[in-house]
């Protein structure tokens, strides 16, 4: 289950510059290795400042609602029929000042590559001992950010997982940039692929907003307040 919420991490921070690119509305498809075989193709649909992540793994279905103006995540539980509403804001501010606080290095090699028909300029960028390389491609808005190559991405500790995965320093030098990385490719110090990114579909095109909203006649779920719990117990 961390697994997946931290993958839900990374693609939130992916598809971010989607989202703040005004022009652009419709589905992408993504699709991630992860290392060790795991796989992952991830769904998503933009309209306006809200993205929904669709995504089926390890036999459960789940589905994420972002809201980047409201700085709220709402995620749905299909199989409950539920949904639960949380805030972001403080988690996705201190992600940005811990990539901020990374310098690494960033070189644009001159090579290009046409990926969906959009071309892309080829960056390296070296952070302690991983080298990525990330084809970069303009017309699809400012990048947001992404997360490291291990999957876990700057905001892969706000959703619970064992170790909070640290943030990759290049994210702050891109972010607010124009340019979309369409290929994201990483490598360890033994040239070992541990993580790749790759966009396999874009489609523009006018979504309903009801698809950003919570499916009518599905519960709310509360999360437990501990206090209250805690004066149950002393009855």
């Amino acid at each position: 289950m961390n697994h997946l919420l931290r993958l839900f991490a990374v693609v939130t921070l992916l598809t971010a510059s989607l989202v703040h690119a005004a022009s652009f509305e419709g589905k992408v498809t993504l699709a991630m290795e992860m290392g060790k075989g795991q796989k992952q193709v991830l769904d998503y649909s933009i309209k306006g400042s809200a993205m929904r992540i669709d995504m089926t793994a390890e036999d459960q279905t789940f589905a994420t609602i972002m809201d980047l103006e409201k700085m709220e995540m709402l995620m749905l539980m299909p199989e409950q029929q539920m949904y639960m509403i949380m805030p972001i804001k403080d988690k996705v501010e201190a992600a940005v000042d811990e990539a901020l606080a990374k310098d690494p290095s960033i070189e644009k090699t001159g090579r290009t590559d046409t990926i969906l028909g959009y071309k892309c300029d080829e960056y390296v960028t070296k952070d302690r001992n991983v080298t990525t390389e990330i084809w970069v491609a303009e017309g699809l808005g400012s990048f947001m950010g992404l997360g490291n190559s291990g999957g876990g991405g700057a905001m892969g500790g706000m959703f619970g997982g064992k170790k909070k995965a640290a943030a990759a320093g290049w994210e702050a030098k891109f972010k607010g940039k124009p340019g979309f990385p369409l290929r994201v490719i990483s490598r360890d110090a033994k040239s070992r692929e541990t993580f790749k990114m790759e966009a396999t579909k874009i489609e523009p095109g006018t979504l309903p907003a009801s698809l950003f909203q919570a499916p009518a006649g599905w519960q709310k779920f509360q999360m437990p307040n501990m206090g209250d719990m805690l004066k149950g117990l002393g009855q």
